[in-house]
Formats: structure tokens, C-alpha cells, sequence
């Protein structure tokens, strides 16, 4: 509940920011819509604490180039979803773990997983080790480049693990939506290409 209301103040933050930030060149935070894949119950019953940890050398969001497009960002994004043909709606604001957090519960629960608030010994964790979250400009285009490791551990002994990593590229136009455009899609496709079924297969569980 405390982090509900955590994430409901910083949704109400970043808006004031951004309306009276409006004239600036750059917004304050960048928009970030993640597209559910279709439903699917093959893990329906099973239960998973699930983890975000930061494990990034670099913690710096943006690369030289890209940093001077971005001065007045707060390190805050604004996460929408959509699915189907349903119009996207906001879910709110939130730093770059929970950003993850916030798909990955949606992704899990999208497949009959039930996300536990707290971990419990005997139950399996899935943890999602972030390696690298980086925009960049190179040759006129934005570039976005993701990489984690996600691993299914459970009673602290290691089941199951895959990589995950990608990139992609848009030339930069006018907007900022250039940017927000490509990083919707390589997050879309990063948090979508893990194979959930076949961690919990290789963990026998």
C-alpha cells in the first residue's frame, strides 16, 4: 500500500513538472508504453517473489551525446500499457527498477502467475538482474540498448537463468517522441522475449 502511494505521488509530481516545465526544450521525464503480449494461463497456480536488483556498472541513463538533449530529466519515467487494441493508459511514474518491476508484474500476471508481496522461503524467486539500460545518439539516429540477466532461484539454490540483451535504432527527428518511440520498443521486445516457461521447465517446477 505504502508503495502505491509512493508511486501515485511521484505520478503527481512528474505531471506538475511538466506543465510548468512545458516551455522547456525537453520534458522532465520520458514516456515509456509497454505492450502486453496476449494472454496466455500455461503457469496458471504458480507463485513467484519477484526481485529488481540494479547491477549496472554505469548508472547513467543517457551517453554523452544524448545527455544534452535530456537536461531537465528527473531520472523519472512515466509507464503506460497497452494491449490489443485497448488504448494505453497511464500506470504511473517510476524510476528505472520499478519501471521493470511494474512490467514484469504485468507480464507474470498476464500468465495466470501470482506475484507474492513478500518472499517466502519455500517459494521460488525470479530475479531480474539489470546490466545495461543506455540511450544514446550515434549517426543521427537514438540508439537504446537493454541487457539483463534473469534468474529463478528458489530456497537459495540457482534453477534455472537467461540473458536477455538487444538494441535498436531510430533516426532523430524533431520531438522527443523520436526517443521515447524506440525505447517503447526495444522494452517492449526485452521484457516479452523471456521465456518464463522455459525457466520453470528447466527448474523442474
Amino acid at each position: 500500500m505504502k508503495k502505491t502511494i509512493h508511486n501515485v505521488l511521484l505520478f503527481s509530481l512528474v505531471m506538475l513538472i511538466g506543465v510548468l516545465g512545458a516551455a522547456c526544450a525537453t520534458k522532465s521525464y520520458i514516456n515509456v508504453n509497454y505492450r502486453l503480449p496476449l494472454s496466455s494461463y500455461d503457469l496458471k497456480g504458480k507463485k513467484v517473489f519477484l526481485e529488481i536488483k540494479d547491477m549496472r556498472s554505469d548508472k547513467a541513463i543517457f551517453g554523452e551525446k544524448a545527455k544534452a538533449k535530456f537536461k531537465n530529466f528527473t531520472g523519472l519515467f512515466l509507464f503506460s500499457l497497452s494491449k490489443g487494441e485497448k488504448k494505453n493508459y497511464v500506470i504511473g511514474a517510476f524510476d528505472l527498477p520499478s519501471l521493470f518491476e511494474a512490467a514484469f508484474s504485468r507480464r507474470l500476471e498476464n500468465m495466470g502467475i501470482e506475484i507474492l508481496t513478500e518472499q517466502k522461503e519455500t517459494e521460488p524467486v525470479i530475479e531480474i538482474d539489470l546490466q545495461n539500460f543506455l540511450l544514446d545518439l550515434a549517426d543521427r539516429k537514438w540508439v537504446a540498448e537493454i541487457s539483463y540477466e534473469a534468474r529463478l532461484i528458489q530456497e537459495n539454490r540457482l534453477l534455472a537463468r537467461e540473458t536477455i540483451s538487444g538494441s535498436a535504432k531510430r533516426y532523430k527527428l524533431l520531438s522527443q517522441g523520436d526517443v521515447e518511440k524506440v525505447l517503447g520498443e526495444i522494452f517492449t521486445d526485452m521484457v516479452n522475449n523471456l521465456d518464463f516457461r522455459k525457466l520453470f521447465q528447466e527448474a523442474e517446477l
